[in-house]
Order: structure tokens, then C-alpha cells, then sequence
């Protein structure tokens, strides 16, 4: 142990930190650390993990490692591996438990989802989509509780109810509400709110939907199972929870039972940094942590590595100023004694590292904005614009479009992805515009709209193109529609129009380039949405009325009344090249050489109305007072914000900043008033934000590519959603339908005709709820002959199952390389790989039985690792085929075939990574390209 942490000490340079050495040392039990900003909490985290590894206390699987995004559990899980490599180790971590607590949740749920009122192949809402369904369903959740002038008797309209009442779900559940309780509580509006919260939940299981939320709920109550949760926890050594502070009860409430009886729970944080109440969070989850414990380990990290010293002060100096007493509890709302100090070895040379900006208007704070960055700029104190960050409380257009104008007049370009302006983008309007000339939304239609200057904007744009080809092919789908008769159905479907008109000018040309295109992409996953939620797959003569309202008058309108945030990479955050105008929350764990801090002057309020109604029935008294609430977070917003720059905070204001700012902003220099001679004589730094390995699947990413590289670029660099899915749904359906038959064996289950028929059709319907199209009858029967065939003719194999559908995973140095395996049989200690494959046996020429074959070494090569077993037989198993002979085709396990795997999709990773997208060899046209919704275009092109 001594000679193992010694290492750590050398090779991590923690020697003189005792508080870090404590936190990455000292393992078992429950433990509390208190990170404050630029403390360097991710690398202790990692550290302590990766000692914990090493010492033995436990294998990577045995580890679970929550985070706050999954780009953060990607960064933990790469440098994992790079810390490991610094000490000579090489792990396995591709089993460490890593992810958001939803992620985790869900990956729990779907282990054990014969257990929870899911079926297999569920959906997991987003905001918009759970806002969809509850449309979807609205007289039944919503409608009844309308007494003739409001819904619930508070609110009028039908979006805006729907968005709130939202909330007010989302508590129920988190909060492990009995809305059998609200029913019966004396309360008119909470009597309605638990009779719909009831229906909203059953309504969801019902058509196999979860939202976070439920996520979360469903995983609680499968621990609440003893057996179920012996099972679980017992796999589970260790547990660690970063961002503990911006957790809610329910979270709180499965950490605690998942590391019982051992309590090896160590929990991360920053009460200072708590932001998400919105969200449900609650900062009493880390300052009440250590009650839940007779005896608790708590460590301090507040050695800042990040600031020059007077920003430290600064925002060490805001935070003092609040009272953060609670005379009538044992616990303090802030821990007391808490002060970050600079790095021992900081260097903070003498220059203007805080002023302000004061200006009497928002159009005169910009420009002095952009005068002190284009000054930063052009005298190299900065590199490039992205070494600047500009905070604001919100980012919506109406505040951020005066700092964008006043950097374009100094030709400096602005990322604001989240101004909501993504219908402000021209090839989006054209878009919708064509949409409305294509089902006739004009006339009365469009000038009785909410919207209409987006669309008359559009229109008046596509003048130019109307004796084009595009214009003809509007007019040609216009006249199709319109003349459909009685009975008709169009053979096109709306998500087709987009793709059709990809093959003309202007679409052609905003497919080359890269943020209209992933614009483009966005509406095509939009649009399935819409077919999705409305239950309009088809154009008929009956609904392309009801169609047409229902896009426009409801869909549209719901998309463009909350506004659509424009592409992120989350993978690379802050592009080169653009000054970063972001939330507050949107900065949380970023750092940056220069912020400049906005919106001191705006009111500051926070939303208590939910917990008001909903408190008395919360499962732990009410913590902090409701009428210190906004102070608090209002203080805490500002310190994280106040705490992102590295050599340089301005804090910024069209007018008299709020008085809970006045003892950081008085005496304060202001911009263009400060000692510029010093400034100018900087040079600062910035660090490249970290960029997690890119992970490749070998059938979704691998396979892709070698089929087309134009596929991968639309449909998975650029993530458009297809438009036509039969092919997917038929193979997807095969391979789901045989995975339920093995896991009825593995589980001693009876199985037989009659069960996999039943098995075979919830799947069908569960994807069908997923938005794939619908199979034809012979299809789909085809489908389910496969299965019944392969269970007739294979009963020898089935004795032999161990598991099935385990992913594998494996890293290499610049990428890491994943996939599933179908099935994994064993007899004598030895190790056999089946992989199916739902089409007719190839000729054995068929360079595709080359590519599958090496798919299949790589399998068994990391299976003969996990296991410590050689893989004794490869099999592929064509399920298209009536007689097993045809179908089985064994592949002999060789070594070199693995190694000669490995170069192969190292070279196809090679030209993944480096945007390699260029076609070399043409598809198969009678069947790639057949089914590919991007032949309109590439037709054009003369691919």
C-alpha cells in the first residue's frame, strides 16, 4: 500500500497536498469532498478511483462513476486510462459503471426490465418529445380539468399548461410523492393534480414511455425489491457522485441504498455551486451528506489552480458578504470557514485582473464589449477570440443579438448556439416555407399566423428559385396532394420532402456546408417527431387537412413559441475562431482566460411555487427558508460565474447593478479607464478544452463507412434521421425476437411457438411506437419465419447459451472500438461466438463474410480476455435460411486474424477521425443506394 501511494505521489505530483493525498488514500466508508472552483475535483476523483483499482479493493466493473454529463464520464473514463498508462498499468476500464445517474438508472432498468412495467425497446422522452406526448394524450391527462376558462384552474393556455403542469409531474415523482395523497388532500387543485399525474404515468406505461424522471423511479422501486436489490448491490464495491450538490431526494435516495450495508459512498461538490433547483435539485443533499453516517470522513480541496489571486478575493469577498446562518437547524446553509485560496505555486503578476464595464444602455455596453476585445485581441493579450467568454443570465436573442452586432462591427464573430435562433437561420425558413407551399398553408392560413413573417420571409426568399427546379417540384407535390381522391394515399411521406428537395438548389449547395447541414439535420429529426407524436406517417385524401393544421397550427407553432437551440459539438465546445456568448449554467465546469460577467443589473427570481403546493407532501421537512431562497441562488449563480476566468473577470452593466452586488462592484476601474500599459504587457494562455476518444461501433460506425462514406457522413457525422426504415426494422425485429428467446432459456423459462409469436409482436409494436415504418404482411411474416426456424432447427445450441447480447469493448490509442455480441455459447471450458445475420447465406466470394469475420475476432479476442477462456469456435448464423447447414457457418479462431482485424479498423477509424468522407468505391446502387434517402442528392451530384 505505502509503495503504491508513494507512486501516486511521484507521478501525480500531490506531495505538498495533504487534503488531496486524503482524498485519493482514504477509500473505505463514506466520505464528503468539498471541492471549491479550479481544485482539480475531476483529477482527484480520477486518482482515487484508479487507486482504489490498483490496490485491489475492486475490478473496474465493480465501481460505479456518476457524472453530471456523459461528455464528462467519456473525459473520466479517457484519462483513466491515461493516468493508468503514466503508472505502467493497463485496465480494463471499459467495465467501470460510468454515466449520468439517468444513464445508470436506465442501464439498470433495462437489465432487469421484467421487473418494471417497461417492455423492451422503450422510449425515453426528452423535453420536447414529453411535451408531445401529453399533446398526444391531452383530454386525457389535461382536458377534463378544464372548469370552462382554465386548466387545473390556473392556467389558459394549452402549451403553457403543458409546460407546467410538467414540473409539477416531474416533483411527484422525484420527490416519491403518493398522488394518492394530493387526492385526497383538501386542495381543489392538487385533488386534479394527482388524478392527472396518475393518468400521465399509466398513459406512459402504456405505450412504453419513460421520462427522466421515471427513469429514476422505476430503477428506485426495482431496489425497493430486496432480492432485486441484494442482487445489485452486491456487485457494487464502490460508489462515487461528482457534482453532489446538484442532485435531487430521489438520487440521494438510491446512492444511499445501493452502498449498503458497506457505505463506500463518496460524494463530490460544491455547495457554493448549486444551480439547479429548476431541475429539482437540492443543495441540502450535500450539506445534510453527512447525517445519514455515525461517523463521516470530510476533506476540503479549496487550493485554486485556476485564477489569479485577486479574482479568488473577489468572488471569496461576494460570497462572505451573505448570511448564510440557520439559527433553527444543526446545519448551516454554507459550510462555515470556507475559503478558497491560490495554488502555492500561483503567479499573479501585477495587472488590472478585475474592472467593470458601466455604461446607461445595453447598445453601449456591447460596444464597449467589443472595443475591450478587439484591444485584447489586437495587442495578443489573447490568441483568439474563443479566450473569451461572455456570461449572461439569458441568451435568448433579445439579449445576446446586441453583443453579436457589435462584435460583427468589429468583425469579430460570436457562438451562441442557445440564443434560440435556429428558425432565424435562412435554410430553416426556406424549409418551412416550402412546407407551407407544398400543403397550401397560404391565404387566410398564413396571414392569420402567429409566425407568418417567418414563413412570408421564406417564401419571398424562394421567388428566385421559382422557375427552377425547385419550384417545379413544389408545384408537382402541391398538385399531388390536392388531387388525391377518396381512399388515396400519397407514396410519399412528409419526412421525404426534405431529402427530395436535397437533389436542388439552394439545399444542394447547404449540404457542403457543415452548421447548415447539421441545421438541416435537426429538422429532419424534428419532422419525425411530428409523424412520431401526431400519428401522420401517410398523406391520404382524409387527413391532409387535418395534416396540414396540425404541422402548422400546432407543431410549428409549439417549435417556433419556445424557440430551437442551434447545433453543439458537445465533444468540442468552444470553437476556435468565435467570442463564446453563454448562461451562466452553460459555463459550469469550463474555465476561460478572460469572462466577462453580464446581467448584474436584471431581477433575480426563482421559481418556489411548486415546492409551495407540493412540500407538505415531501418525504423530509422544508430545509432552506423561502424567503432567503432567492438570495441564495442568486449568490451562488454569480460565483460560479464569477469563477470561470483564469487572468481576467469584468463584471458588466447597462445600469445600477443589484445591491446584493455592490460590495464587489464599488471602486472597481472601469473599461476603457484602466491601466492598459499592464495589460497590454500580458500574454494569457488558454488550455484546449479536453476531447474524449471518439467511440466506434463496428456495426453502426465501422460497417457504415465501409458501405458509403457519404452515408457516415449524413447519418452519423451529421446525425440525420432517415426517412425510411423498413430494412432497419426488419433485421432489428429478427435479432430483438431471438434475443427475448435466449433470455427465456438463460432465465429457465418455458419457450415455445406460441411465446415467441407473442414475443415477436410486442417487439414489432414497441419499434413501430419508436417511429420505424410499418412492414408489409409478407415481410413481416418472413420476419417471424426466421425466428420459428432457427428455434426448431437449433435446440442443441440453446443448451449451450451462457450469454447473450454482451457488449464488448475495447481501446485503443486514439479511439475506442465497441459492439455486441449475439451470443456466446460454451461447453468443456471453452468459448464459442455466434453472430446472426437476417439475410440469405452470401457466396462465399462475398468480400462482406471478410468484414464479418473480422468483426467476429475482435469479439472473441476481447471475450478470451474477460473470460481468461481461448474462444474455441466463430460462428455466423444466417437466419434467412430454412436448413441449419446453410445458416451455420463456422470461422476458425485465429490469432493473426486478429491482429490483421485490428489494422484493418484501425485504418477505417483513421479516416473516420480525420473527416475522410470522400466516395472511393460506389456502393452496390440495386441496394445501397436504393435505400438510401440521400440518392436525390448524390444523383445530382453524380455520385
Amino acid at each position: 500500500m505505502k509503495a503504491l501511494q508513494q507512486k501516486f505521489i511521484e507521478a501525480f505530483d500531490i506531495g505538498s497536498d495533504i487534503e488531496k493525498q486524503k482524498a485519493v488514500f482514504e477509500t473505505d466508508g463514506p466520505t464528503l469532498i468539498i471541492a471549491g472552483p479550479g481544485t482539480g475535483k475531476t483529477y482527484t476523483l480520477i486518482l482515487r478511483t484508479l487507486y482504489l483499482i490498483l490496490l485491489g479493493k475492486a475490478k473496474p466493473s465493480e465501481i460505479v462513476l456518476t457524472t453530471f454529463t456523459e461528455k464528462s464520464s467519456y473525459e473520466l473514463r479517457d484519462r483513466l486510462s491515461l493516468f493508468s498508462k503514466r503508472l505502467g498499468e493497463k485496465l480494463g476500464l471499459h467495465e467501470l459503471i460510468t454515466g449520468t445517474i439517468h444513464g445508470i438508472c436506465d442501464s439498470f432498468n433495462l437489465k432487469y426490465i421484467k421487473q418494471t412495467p417497461l417492455k423492451k425497446n422503450y422510449t425515453v422522452l426528452d423535453d420536447l418529445t414529453c411535451s408531445l406526448f401529453i399533446n398526444e394524450h391531452f383530454e386525457e391527462i389535461i382536458e377534463q380539468f378544464h372548469d370552462g376558462e382554465r386548466y387545473f384552474g390556473r392556467w389558459k393556455g394549452k402549451w403553457d399548461t403543458i409546460g407546467r403542469i410538467k414540473g409539477f409531474y416531474d416533483k411527484i415523482t422525484e420527490e416519491l410523492i403518493n398522488p394518492d395523497n394530493l387526492i385526497n388532500s383538501q386542495d381543489d387543485f392538487l385533488i386534479q393534480l394527482g388524478e392527472s399525474y396518475r393518468i400521465y404515468r399509466n398513459l406512459l406505461f402504456e405505450n412504453n414511455r419513460v421520462d427522466f424522471a421515471f427513469q429514476q423511479r422505476i430503477f428506485y422501486d426495482l431496489l425497493q425489491v430486496k432480492s432485486t436489490h441484494d442482487k445489485i448491490a452486491s456487485t457494487i464495491k464502490y460508489m462515487l457522485i461528482d457534482e453532489y450538490q446538484d442532485t435531487n431526494y430521489i438520487q440521494e435516495q438510491i446512492a444511499l441504498s445501493l452502498v449498503k450495508p458497506h457505505n463506500n459512498l463518496t460524494v463530490v461538490g460544491d455547495e457554493d455551486q448549486a444551480l439547479y433547483r429548476f431541475r429539482g435539485a437540492t443543495v441540502r443533499n450535500i450539506l445534510e451528506f453527512e447525517s445519514h453516517f455515525s461517523k463521516c470522513r470530510r476533506i476540503k480541496l479549496l487550493e485554486n489552480f485556476r485564477s489569479h489571486e485577486a479574482i479568488i478575493a473577489h468572488y471569496n469577498k461576494f460570497m462572505q458578504e451573505i448570511d448564510w446562518s440557520n439559527p433553527k437547524g444543526t446545519v448551516q446553509f454554507r459550510y462555515p470557514d470556507k475559503k478558497v485560496v491560490p495554488a502555492r505555486y500561483t503567479v499573479s503578476p501585477e495587472y488590472p485582473a478585475v474592472f467593470c464595464i458601466w455604461t446607461d444602455s445595453i447598445a453601449h455596453e456591447a460596444a464597449r464589449f467589443a472595443d475591450m476585445v478587439d484591444y485584447l485581441l489586437k495587442n495578443k493579450v489573447i490568441n483568439d477570440p474563443s479566450d473569451v467568454a461572455l456570461l449572461l443570465r439569458s441568451v435568448k436573442l433579445e439579449h445576446s443579438e446586441p453583443f453579436i452586432t457589435a462584435l460583427n462591427l468589429k468583425n469579430i464573430k460570436a457562438f451562441c448556439p442557445r440564443a434560440k435562433a435556429y428558425f432565424e437561420n435562412e435554410e430553416i425558413k426556406l424549409l418551412i416555407a416550402c412546407y407551407a407551399l407544398i400543403f397550401d398553408f397560404v391565404g387566410n392560413d398564413l396571414d392569420n399566423y402567429n409566425h407568418k413573417e417567418v414563413i412570408h420571409d421564406g417564401i419571398q426568399q424562394l421567388g428566385k428559385y421559382a422557375d427552377k427546379p425547385l419550384g417545379a417540384y413544389l408545384r408537382r407535390m402541391n398538385e399531388n396532394i390536392n388531387a388525391l381522391q377518396k381512399g388515396e394515399s400519397l407514396d410519399d411521406i412528409p419526412s421525404d420532402f426534405p431529402f427530395q428537395m436535397f437533389a436542388y438548389s439552394p439545399f444542394s449547395e447547404y449540404l457542403k456546408d457543415e452548421n447548415a447541414a447539421r441545421n438541416l439535420s435537426q429538422f429532419s429529426s424534428l419532422i419525425s417527431s411530428f409523424m412520431t407524436y401526431y400519428h401522420l406517417s401517410i398523406i391520404t385524401e382524409k387527413n391532409k387537412v387535418a395534416l396540414k393544421y396540425r404541422l402548422f397550427n400546432s407543431f410549428f407553432n409549439l417549435l417556433l413559441n419556445s424557440g430551437q437551440n442551434e447545433y453543439e459539438d458537445e465533444n468540442n465546445p468552444i470553437p476556435k475562431g468565435y467570442v463564446q456568448i453563454m448562461t451562466i449554467h452553460q459555463s459550469k465546469g469550463l474555465e476561460f482566460p478572460v469572462v466577462v460577467v453580464s446581467s448584474l443589473d436584471k431581477q433575480y427570481s426563482v421559481n418556489k411555487q411548486t415546492d409551495r403546493f407540493l412540500s407538505p407532501f415531501y418525504q423530509r421537512e422544508v430545509f432552506e427558508p423561502e424567503k432567503r431562497i432567492t438570495q441564495f441562488d442568486h449568490a451562488r449563480l454569480f460565483y460560479v460565474a464569477f469563477s470561470r476566468p483564469q487572468k481576467l473577470l469584468v463584471l458588466s452593466s447597462s445600469s445600477e447593478p443589484k445591491n446584493i452586488f455592490s460590495n464587489v462592484w464599488e471602486g472597481l476601474d472601469q473599461w476603457p479607464h484602466v491601466k492598459k500599459e499592464t495589460l497590454k504587457a500580458q500574454r494569457f494562455q488558454s488550455k484546449d478544452p479536453y476531447i474524449p476518444k471518439k467511440s466506434l461501433s463496428l456495426t453502426s460506425h465501422i460497417n457504415v463507412y465501409e458501405t458509403c462514406p457519404r452515408q457516415y457522413l449524413f447519418f452519423k457525422e451529421y446525425e440525420f434521421t432517415p426517412s425510411r426504415t423498413g430494412q432497419v426494422l426488419f433485421g432489428t425485429l429478427v435479432h430483438e425476437t431471438i434475443e427475448n428467446l435466449h433470455r427465456r432459456i438463460l432465465d429457465s423459462e418455458k419457450v415455445n411457438e406460441q411465446i415467441i409469436s407473442v414475443d415477436f409482436e410486442n417487439n414489432y409494436k414497441a419499434l413501430l411506437s419508436n417511429g420505424y415504418r410499418p412492414l408489409g404482411i409478407q415481410p413481416k411474416e418472413g420476419a417471424l419465419r426466421h425466428v420459428i426456424n432457427y428455434f426448431q432447427k437449433n435446440k442443441d445450441l440453446l443448451d449451450r447459451v451462457i450469454e447473450t447480447e454482451i457488449d464488448v469493448s475495447y481501446e485503443k490509442d486514439d479511439y475506442i472500438i465497441n459492439g455486441k455480441v449475439d451470443l456466446l455459447l460454451g461447453k468443456d471450458d471453452k468459448l464459442e461466438v455466434l453472430d446472426f445475420k437476417s439475410q440469405q447465406k452470401p457466396d462465399s466470394k462475398d468480400s462482406i463474410i471478410e468484414k464479418y469475420g473480422y468483426q467476429l475476432h475482435v469479439y472473441a479476442h476481447i471475450l478470451k480476455e474477460r473470460y481468461n477462456k481461448d474462444p474455441e469456435r466463430l460462428y455466423l448464423y444466417w437466419t434467412a435460411e430454412e436448413h441449419r447447414k446453410d445458416a451455420l457457418m463456422e470461422i476458425d479462431y485465429d490469432e493473426k486474424l486478429v491482429e490483421e482485424a485490428g489494422k484493418h479498423f484501425d485504418s477505417v477509424a483513421k479516416c473516420i477521425i480525420n473527416k475522410e468522407f470522400d466516395i472511393q468505391n460506389m456502393p452496390d446502387k440495386s441496394k445501397v443506394c436504393k435505400e438510401c434517402d440521400f440518392k436525390h442528392y448524390c444523383r445530382v451530384e453524380n455520385i
